[in-house]
Formats: structure tokens, sequence, C-alpha cells
């Protein structure tokens, strides 16, 4: 009995932002489409796109701190390889034992780490794959794992595109005391550059829960160099992406990029931060 209100109240704090098993899922961790309203991104990097990132999520809430990196690289004209890895850590809690003494603290934890391809089919087409696996702990003897993957179809060139999605399709996880299913959604995203440096993007998805989220956003680069962005993203509170208005700023120079966001106007996600170190070339 006991065991069970412990995975109980670790579950409800961990989930309590989003009423949602492993939301860690949703969360985009591209610094760029964070700013953009959430908006997924395909990465424009000529060969090869590296990022390290750090932030505080839900500060408010949660109270998470995501770490990550990624990179993303072609090898030869049509194929890209992506590795992901990246870690939600919650805030620590108490731990006691058998007789209700505290012995200790635990720091629940989801951590995600991927592969994925992508294959150039024409030059206007292109497919890719990510495989991930997730695990997840929410107390000392409760952690469970899921498989999971995202499956995509991109149509476009330099000046439009337009992506058709199945994002997180996978397994169930399981705790120890009962399965729960991950987000699993279908999505279409796409950008537009009707001007020299200006690109608009917008999404809409729909998780298999029945809950629906969107997310708009733009972004102006002055010369390459500089670059303001602004998004919108809606979403259920009770079973998705909480909505949230988006702000960020990045530079780049000499290869290096460094991206920065805020979140703001969400009672549940206000004063969350994402920055970002990366190269390209």
């Amino acid at each position: 009995m006991k065991k069970l209100l412990i995975s109980i109240l670790a579950f409800a704090l961990a989930s309590a932002a989003y009423a949602q098993s492993l939301p860690a899922l949703l969360v985009p961790t591209d610094t760029r489409a964070l700013s953009m309203g959430g908006v997924h991104l395909a990465k424009d990097a000529p060969q090869l796109s590296a990022n390290a990132y750090f932030g505080m999520w839900a500060p408010k809430t949660a109270d998470n701190t995501l770490i990550g990196a990624d990179v993303w690289f072609k090898i030869g004209d049509k194929l890209a390889l992506y590795a992901e890895g990246k870690d939600f850590m919650d805030k620590p809690y108490s731990t006691s034992g058998e007789e209700g003494s505290v012995k200790g603290t635990f720091k629940p934890y989801d951590l995600i780490i991927g592969l994925g391809a992508e294959y150039r089919i024409t030059d206007a087409l292109s497919a890719g794959l990510t495989l991930r696996t997730v695990t997840s702990a929410l107390a000392e003897k409760n952690t469970g794992s899921s498989f999971c993957g995202d499956i995509f179809v991109r149509y476009g060139g330099e000046k439009w595109g337009v992506e058709l999605a199945g994002r997180n399709i996978g397994t169930n996880i399981n705790y120890g005391e009962g399965s729960y299913a991950i987000p699993s959604l279908v999505g279409v995203d796409g950008f537009y550059k009707p001007l020299e440096g200006l690109t608009v993007a917008g999404e809409a998805d729909l998780l298999f829960n029945g809950a629906l989220m969107a997310g708009v956003g733009a972004e102006y680069g002055f010369k390459d160099i500089a670059f303001a962005r602004a998004g919108f993203h809606y979403g259920d509170p009770a079973k998705a992406l909480p909505a949230f208005l988006s702000l960020g700023i990045g530079g780049k120079y000499a290869g290096f990029r460094l991206d920065g966001t805020f979140l703001l106007l969400s009672e549940t996600l206000g004063n969350t931060f994402l920055v970002s170190l990366g190269y390209e070339f």
C-alpha cells in the first residue's frame, strides 16, 4: 500500500503541469522551433548541425531542468543521420524507510535517446524515421520504459515546405502499478519565406487521446547574423502541451549559433526558458 501511495504521488507531481504521461515527449527542444510557437522545423544546415541546450521548464509548477544535445549530418547528397539525447530532471523530493523516517531524496527524471535518418527521394520529396528509447523514473522502485518513434514525409524546397508526420508512435509505459499511454499524435506543419530574411511557419496536431494542438510563428533574420522570433502555441492543458506565447533571439557567426527563447502568458509554462549553443556548416 505504501509503495502504491508513493507511486501515485510521484506520478501526480511529475504530471501536474500537463495531466499527461511522459509529457517530455511533447516538449520542443529545438530553441528556434520553441521560439516560433513550438512548430517543428527541418534542419537547414548544408552538411552538419550540432547543438547543446539547457533550460528550466515550467519553473512555476513542475520546475523541471532540461539538458540535452543533438547532431544532424549529411552523408552524400541524399542521406542524413540524426542522434539526440535529453534528460528532464524533476524537482527532488524526500524519501522514507519502512519505519517512516526520512532516508534521503530522489529526483525523478525522463531520459530520451533517439536515432534517426532522412532520405531525399527527389529534389522536392524526402522521408524520414526516428526511433527513441525512453526511461522514466518516478520513484526509486518505480521506473518504466517505452519505445517509440516518428515517421514523416516532407515536400517542398528552400522557399516553402510542408510535412506530414506521426510522432511518438510506440508502446505504453508501465511504472509497476499500471500502464499509461504516451502522447502519440499525427500532425502537419509547414513554412513559407515570403521575403528575404522572413520565415513564417505553422503546425496542427491531433493527439490520439483526442486533444488538439496548434502553433504559429515567425522569424526575421538580419543578414543571416541576428534573428528575432515570436510565436503562439495552443493546447489543451488537460491532455496536451498547454498554451503559451514565445519570444526568442539568436545570433550566428563563423558557423557558431547562440539562441534563446522565453515563454510567457501561461499559468503553467510562464518563465520557461531554453538556451542553446551550436555549430553548423
